[in-house]
């Protein structure tokens, strides 16, 4: 079932470019764009930042909101369970505050909520699953609302055509590149801040997937703390994979922190993966590199005998926290 909902991203992205109502927010100005969600569907928000960085989009996950949030702002309220206690906090806290509210969801309390519009998405999915359901349609409501001036539909679009030619040599190159992670921890670093919500996004899926811890930072940050402890303790060296996940648009100077950090550490910790995404554009090069992620933590979940489906923890940490209202 997960190797058929990766391979079906694009799908997914050509499904959710229709299901977008061709008038959703109106003619009212906004200054800010605030993405509640959590987990699988709380990446979508990051993702949508990293590709828009001259727009102010705050990703927000946690029951409160920022106190700056107000009626110039644009909340977007993503839940594919329609039920997750946090993006709930979120809608009463904004409802109190008037501020305007689209929700994407496919079911479950929050899809019965007042709002300014709202967008149903298929379920039956795990929301790690669903990104293209939950991604595709924030751009697209950023040209409604007049944040961006070119209608994103054609990059979308170009965007399933390119994963459709190229998940078959992606997931070659998954399944190649799963042995690498097998009894070890992933430190995986981005070289780019639009690159942080793709190592992000490993990050989670071989934590949900594959079941298994795993740690992501960004250069040029982690080049002022972390590449000091980065190694020790030194026991543990032999159990770390170090995947730089290579922006072809990062800050040349950044390119060359990456390159001199790998010779700094490469003696220490030789188990290393590079990652260069293909793409013409952005959008491209982010869906790229995450659909190889996911694929990677599929067959590293089966590689180590784990069904990648059930995420117990998580299931049995709601059902604990239900009890306290």
């Amino acid at each position: 079932m997960m190797r058929e909902i990766i391979y079906y991203l694009p799908e997914q992205i050509s499904e959710a470019v229709r299901l977008v109502p061709e008038k959703l927010t109106g003619k009212k100005k906004y200054d800010i764009v605030l993405i509640c969600g959590m987990g699988g569907s709380g990446i979508s928000g990051e993702i949508l930042s990293a590709l828009y960085p001259d727009l102010l989009i705050v990703s927000n996950k946690d029951y409160d909101i920022p106190k700056f949030v107000d009626r110039k702002t644009l909340a977007i309220l993503v839940s594919y369970s329609g039920n997750t206690e946090e993006t709930l906090s979120n809608y009463e806290q904004l409802r109190r505050r008037k501020t305007d509210m689209l929700v994407i969801s496919s079911n479950g309390k929050l899809l019965k909520k007042k709002a300014l519009g709202k967008i149903k998405i298929p379920g039956g999915l795990p929301p790690r699953g669903a990104l293209g359901y939950l991604f595709t349609p924030l751009p697209i409501i950023l040209h409604q609302a007049g944040l961006i001036e070119v209608d994103p539909r054609k990059v979308l679009v170009s965007l399933w055509k390119f994963l459709i030619r190229e998940r078959g040599g992606i997931e070659r190159t998954a399944k190649k590149m799963a042995g690498k992670f097998i009894d070890r921890l992933p430190v995986i670093y981005s070289d780019s801040k639009a690159f942080m919500p793709v190592a992000n996004r490993w990050r989670c899926q071989l934590n949900e997937n594959a079941k298994v811890l795993a740690h992501f930072n960004v250069i040029p940050e982690m080049n002022h703390n972390e590449i000091v402890g980065l190694g020790r303790p030194v026991r543990l060296n032999k159990y770390i994979t170090i995947v730089y996940l290579n922006d072809p648009g990062a800050h040349p100077r950044n390119t060359l922190r990456r390159k001199f950090l790998k010779s700094l550490v490469g003696s220490e910790i030789p188990s290393v993966v590079d990652v260069e995404p293909k793409g013409k554009n952005p959008i491209q090069h982010i869906f790229w590199t995450i659909m190889l992620g996911d694929f990677i933590s599929y067959y590293l979940a089966i590689e180590q005998g784990v069904d990648p489906v059930p995420v117990d923890r998580i299931e049995q940490l709601k059902r604990q926290m239900s009890k306290y209202r």
